[in-house]
């Protein structure tokens, strides 16, 4: 027998649980279909289950129309295998929401084999019930039912990042690959710093799920996640050919085992080479490949962020998740840079650029029909009109061209420059700034004043050693403001905002353009007298 309260096991007689001290009705019925109640470390004990006689599971699909638990109505199935399949279902006592049903049908012959399969199941539930992360999706429900074990979680519909490789033609450009990358990090690092850690050992394309409402990636699949304790030796060897460290096959697994599977991904997903193909010797570069000879758009900076990641023994990986993390944070932030100041293209247009190129090459390769140039007189400067540059439509981000009266992307009308309050030329007298002012409060606060290539707006947290420029702290009593929440950099004659995949979203409430929730690690132009809502501190952005 079993409490109704907890689950704990009760004997037959017992008038009160030892677990939880609920008292216990005698001869208990139960119904067909019992919902768990999910209890860390309780690995060793049976779970609740009918006391009906178990019919043997059917290995047939749930049709469309299923009613699960009087509750869960099957709509389609999404994905499976040869253990059970995973459906989108509606949960009929909440407005119909949409939610993913996890199935696992027992097909076991050898017993030793249901016990793990049910404990791996039975580990995912009560992995995900323990954390609360913007990338780890919500568990709503566990129960059993016909024979069959199910999971109800929250529905992501964007795909998995396999499909995303697929969709883009095998290979994902570099700074998508540091965007998805930053908040891979993000949620290892906080999974890492559980108490006793937990490794999620299996990360690859396939169970990393891009959210098609927020745009943040999710980590799914919790099935074979251990936790670890400091004196736990001999871990089972569980992950993916490819992307599973060494030191798995040999019974060993912490933190950094699942830093070298992100190195597998995001060298998978740059290269479109797949270490599934080779999975002993692809990182091993003194016989194989370098990620820039099969790639050679890869930065040289990243192809050494890579090699570190995928480093045969742990001590020689990036230290941690989240020092991953920041050093893809910094090169993603020179990523952009280099984008934004290409000084050849915004001073002459991309047809001149071409042509100043062709030429530059002609003077360094001087010849009998091709003479170098004389040099120009030192008193004389040619000054070439500066042709309009890439800006971004106030209303979508997209960017436009500088000269646009309407965006190609959704065609809204775009604000004449002195109209909007951004300044179209630097004057002669000096650069331009610009201002944040606090909104919202009766007490009198500084404007936070923008005068560096770029800031970053969060709250400070010493223990992560991370000092925003613009710090929130003080004017975020509810904490929905990210350690680094957004950033806002100058991108040649504009200010630019860019949402750091921060938890609770920033918003731009612009006087000309609507209310426009940013899309994660997508930059959109600011405009004099646009609110931006931090979590909920909302900021006034003025050109000064």
């Amino acid at each position: 027998m079993f409490c109704q309260v907890c689950g704990s096991p009760v004997h037959p007689g017992e008038e009160v649980c030892r677990e939880c001290g609920a008292e216990q009705e005698p001869a208990a019925v139960h119904s067909s279909s019992v919902v768990v109640e999910l209890r860390t470390g309780r690995n060793e004990d049976k779970m609740p289950e009918s006391k009906k006689p178990r019919k043997a599971a059917s290995t047939n699909q749930l049709e469309p129309g299923t009613l699960l638990l009087d509750r869960y109505l099957i709509v389609k199935r999404v994905g499976g295998g040869g253990m059970g399949s995973v459906y989108q279902a509606r949960d009929k006592r909440l407005a119909d929401r949409l939610c993913a049903v996890k199935e696992m049908i027992e097909l076991f012959a050898d017993q030793n084999q249901r016990a793990k399969a049910v404990e791996d199941f039975k580990r995912e539930a009560e992995v995900l019930a323990q954390l609360e992360h913007a990338s780890i999706p919500t568990v709503f429900d566990y129960f059993i039912e016909g024979g069959r074990y199910y999971l109800v979680m929250r529905w992501i519909g964007g795909g998995d990042l396999a499909e995303q490789m697929r969709a883009r033609g095998g290979k994902v450009d570099e700074m998508t690959v540091v965007r998805w990358s930053i908040q891979i990090c993000d949620v290892l690092h906080f999974i890492h710093s559980q108490s006793p850690p937990i490794i999620y050992r299996d990360l690859k394309p396939a169970n990393l799920m891009l959210d098609d409402k927020s745009s943040r990636v999710m980590l799914v699949d919790f099935g074979i996640a251990r936790i670890v304790r400091p004196t736990e030796k001999g871990v089972t060897a569980i992950g993916t050919m490819g992307y599973a460290p060494p030191e798995l096959f040999g019974g060993k697994v912490e933190p950094r085992s699942d830093i070298y599977s992100l190195g597998a991904t995001m060298f998978h997903m740059m290269t479109g080479s797949d270490p599934q193909d080779n999975p002993l010797l692809i990182f091993d570069f003194s016989k194989n490949p370098r990620p820039r000879q099969i790639n050679p758009a890869i930065t040289a900076e990243m192809e050494q962020i890579l090699i570190k990641a995928v480093a045969h023994k742990p001590e020689e990986r990036h230290a941690s998740a989240l020092e991953f993390g920041r050093t893809l944070e910094e090169h993603g932030a020179r990523l952009v840079s280099r984008r934004a100041s290409n000084p050849a293209a915004r001073a002459v247009g991309p047809s001149a650029a071409r042509t100043s190129d062709r030429k530059a090459v002609e003077s360094r390769s001087p010849s009998a029909n091709h003479p170098a140039p004389p040099p120009p007189a030192p008193d004389v400067a040619p000054v070439v009109p500066p042709a309009p540059g890439p800006v971004f439509c106030g209303h979508c981000g997209e960017k436009i061209g500088g000269d646009d009266q309407f965006c190609a992307h959704c065609g809204s009308k775009q604000i004449a420059a002195a109209e909007s309050g951004v300044i179209a030329a630097l004057p002669t007298a000096g650069r331009i700034t610009a201002q944040l002012i606090v909104l919202g409060t009766t007490d009198m606060v500084k404007p936070f004043t923008i005068e560096k290539e770029s800031v970053l707006i969060g709250r400070t947290d010493p223990h992560t050693r991370i000092f925003p420029d613009i710090d929130l702290t003080n004017h975020d009593p509810e904490t929905k403001v990210s350690r680094r929440h957004a950033m806002i950099y100058r991108q040649g004659e504009q200010f630019v905002i860019e949402d750091l995949g921060s938890v609770n979203g920033t918003i731009i409430n612009s006087p000309h353009g609507g209310s426009v929730r940013l899309n994660a690690r997508t930059p959109r132009a600011l405009a004099g007298g646009d609110e931006v809502k931090v979590g909920s501190t909302v900021l006034k952005f003025m050109v000064v």
